[in-house]
């Protein structure tokens, strides 16, 4: 019975020691399995987390006057790819957002103003872009004016002068909004023109020819771009008639000698006349002491 004990016992011993390798075998396998999982999700936690915002182009300032409307287009781009939304976030009533195209990481929108006359001032209005997750705003000022007033044209003067001539006319005009403004010639005959020398000053040229005699009238018109004015003045045009020269006889002087003889001449006109010489001997000459007018 004795014999029998140290055997059984160490039977029991090994029972246990193998229960307990596999004991362990299984805890490390449970462990490793439990280590894998919590090893992997803060990957996965971040995959999930990743991305970028959109990228907005900043919107330029908007001025238009009230009772009319202006559209600006919006622009903004993801580097996920993502479509992106646009819309408006706060601002007036009179502003609205829109997406025009969400496209996959490029995409356009609208801001749409729509102002009344009694909308004038300067406000804010706040852009959101959008692609599901992050978004980026943008701050967009609005300035409504009063309503466009037209501009002002000064009377341009009467033009004459006789046909063959240039003449020429600066005219002006002022615009209660500033505006700078455009002359051009509305009507008139065909040795007429009319130019823009600045935002507030034109020419008017007439270009004429020998045969552009008689009276007619002429039109200048200036402009703000959206409005108008325009004034009418009148052009006579007189036929150049040749001077006439008094009546020179016949002139008689010693060999040797020096003899002057004073010329006389009008012009209709009132044009100043000049003398020359057409022909005749060397020894004659003729000058112009004084060529008046007329």
């Amino acid at each position: 019975m004795c014999a029998r004990i140290p055997v059984v016992f160490a039977l029991l011993s090994l029972l246990l020691v193998a229960g307990a390798t596999k004991s362990d075998a299984a805890s490390s396998a449970a462990d490793r399995a439990q280590g894998g999982t919590l090893a992997q999700a803060p990957s996965e936690r971040a995959e999930a987390m990743s991305g970028v915002a959109p990228v907005m182009v900043q919107p330029a300032p908007m001025s238009l006057p009230g009772g009319t409307t202006a559209d600006q287009v919006l622009h903004a781009t993801d580097g996920d790819g993502d479509p992106i939304t646009f819309s408006k976030s706060f601002g007036p009533a009179y502003m609205t957002v829109t997406t025009v195209s969400p496209g996959t990481g490029s995409a356009t929108g609208n801001v749409h103003l729509a102002p009344s006359l009694a909308d004038q001032g300067v406000v804010n209005g706040g852009i959101v872009a959008s692609d599901g997750t992050f978004v980026t705003a943008a701050t967009l000022e609005i300035t409504v004016t009063g309503p466009d007033r037209p501009p002002v044209l000064a009377q341009p003067l009467p033009m004459s002068g006789r046909a063959g001539q240039t003449i020429d006319q600066v005219v002006s005009a002022s615009d209660p909004d500033a505006d700078p403004l455009t002359f051009t010639k509305a009507s008139g005959p065909a040795f007429m023109s009319v130019q823009t020398l600045s935002a507030t000053e034109g020419l008017v040229r007439l270009s004429t020819t020998a045969s552009d005699s008689g009276a007619t009238t002429g039109t200048v018109r200036v402009s703000d771009g959206q409005l108008t004015d325009q004034k009418s003045f009148s052009i006579t045009i007189r036929v150049n008639t040749p001077p006439s020269i008094d009546y020179i006889p016949t002139l008689f002087v010693t060999a040797g000698s020096t003899f002057d003889f004073s010329l006389y001449s009008t012009d209709a006109e009132g044009d100043s006349v000049v003398f020359s010489k057409a022909f005749g001997p060397n020894f004659m000459t003729v000058s112009t002491p004084s060529s008046g007018p007329g």
